[in-house]
């Protein structure tokens, strides 16, 4: 794991218009977000020459358009082979999360007050009960909180709420310092960042990817990483429909308030969520049920009001001293959503030389660290120690895409987060 033999300085990331993108590079990763600049950072380190290439910005997509939750864990698969692989690899992710600024040298903002998942309906309690006694089973804390308990910890809820899930050691961290972090991390081990050049399709020599071609220009590589989450399919044509689809999320963040939620929380099955940061202003996002197709299959990052309608409303009934309060800013992201709700991660065996790392529906700061590490060891031919069975990312080639993703179940049948309080 040092640096790449030969030493090639790392290159400010530039516009095309201002840089000609290299002819050749041992790895092209594409994606400027968390998880395509973790991957650059990792396969630099060990020596890789690498080309990282973003049509925007670094950060301009999802990765800096989200709530900068983090953890491990899921509450939506259970104690499944599938739940317990997601339990290893996010456990793994927030160990290096934690380890971070003292490797990279930056304050990425981490912090891990813990967080409440809240039960407001009869539903979502029995949801959250199952779900605190699968992750215990698997090893992470997690504890059920009943009604009184949870107005302890966030007496600004709703006395309506039914009860939490408690989970230690989980939080936030700043998105794009994260982006950067493991952007600047990777320039450091010889990387070459380029953005505003937009990856139009793949270079093939037989079934064998060979490259990719960015702006009309081939650029050849002997692997070729896509990070590209909700807009995989635009470079990935073979990928099947359904498959993973863009999925739009929305947010709004008030004026500035006393502090109120020493937690971030979500709620409705993790359709909801949010945090106060630390200037006061409360972040809140989802509500997609009151999108157009619940915002899925849209990749325009455009907000509706029928959507912060519905945030307004969901906040104000967690929250009774926040109804009507004054919002300042409200903004969209497009994140990738897939068939069943497990993100696509290792080497596409039907195109050798390709390897997917997308579809993480809306958690990828719960992966991207470890998720840097894992593609670097099955570049080398490495076995990277973690169960990658439920995240093939040909599962789908053979089967018809069904849609079971547990994040979007029941989005038109819950019209409402909780039953307006008095």
């Amino acid at each position: 794991m040092g640096r790449r033999a030969g030493g090639q300085t790392g290159v400010a990331a530039g516009t095309a218009s201002g840089h000609r993108a290299a002819k050749r590079a041992d790895v092209v990763v594409v994606g400027g977000g968390v998880v395509g600049c973790s991957i650059a950072y990792r396969l630099a380190e060990r020596g890789r020459r690498v080309l990282l290439l973003e049509r925007g910005h670094l950060a301009g997509g999802a990765s800096g358009r989200n709530g900068g939750m983090t953890g491990a864990g899921t509450s939506l698969h259970g104690g499944s082979a599938a739940g317990r692989a997601v339990a290893a690899l996010t456990s793994a992710n927030l160990d290096l999360l934690r380890a971070l600024p003292e490797e990279v040298g930056t304050d990425v903002g981490l912090r891990l007050p813990g967080t409440l998942d809240v039960a407001m309906t009869p539903e979502q309690h029995a949801h959250v009960v199952a779900s605190v006694a699968a992750q215990r089973a698997m090893g992470l804390d997690v504890r059920l909180l009943d009604r009184d308990e949870t107005l302890a910890r966030m007496p600004a809820l709703s006395g309506a709420v039914l009860g939490a899930a408690f989970a230690s050691g989980r939080g936030y961290l700043q998105p794009r310092s994260l982006v950067h972090a493991f952007a600047a991390a990777a320039r450091r081990h010889g990387a070459t960042i380029r953005t505003g050049l937009a990856v139009e399709g793949l270079l093939r020599a037989g079934d064998r990817v060979v490259g990719v071609r960015a702006d009309g220009a081939a650029i050849s590589a002997g692997e070729v990483v896509l990070a590209t989450n909700g807009y995989t399919r635009s470079v990935l044509r073979e990928l099947p429909a359904g498959a993973l689809v863009p999925a739009r999320g929305t947010v709004r963040l008030t004026a500035p308030l006393p502090p109120l939620l020493p937690h971030p929380f979500g709620t409705n099955f993790d359709k909801e969520y949010g945090r106060q940061l630390p200037g006061g202003r409360v972040l809140f996002g989802g509500c997609r049920r009151y999108d157009e197709d619940e915002g899925l299959g849209h990749d325009q990052t455009r907000v509706t009001p029928a959507v912060l309608d519905g945030l307004a409303r969901c906040l104000g009934d967690l929250f009774p001293s926040l109804r009507g309060v004054r919002f300042e800013r409200a903004w969209s992201g497009i994140m990738g959503f897939t068939a069943d709700g497990l993100p696509l991660i290792g080497r596409c065996q039907a195109l050798p030389g390709l390897t997917l790392a997308a579809g993480f529906n809306g958690s990828g700061f719960s992966w991207a660290a470890v998720t840097g590490r894992v593609v670097a060891d099955l570049l080398a031919d490495r076995a990277p120690g973690f169960d990658l069975a439920p995240f093939r990312p040909d599962r789908f080639a053979a089967v018809e895409a069904g849609w079971a993703n547990p994040f979007t179940a029941g989005e038109r049948g819950h019209a409402d987060v909780a039953p307006a309080s008095a």
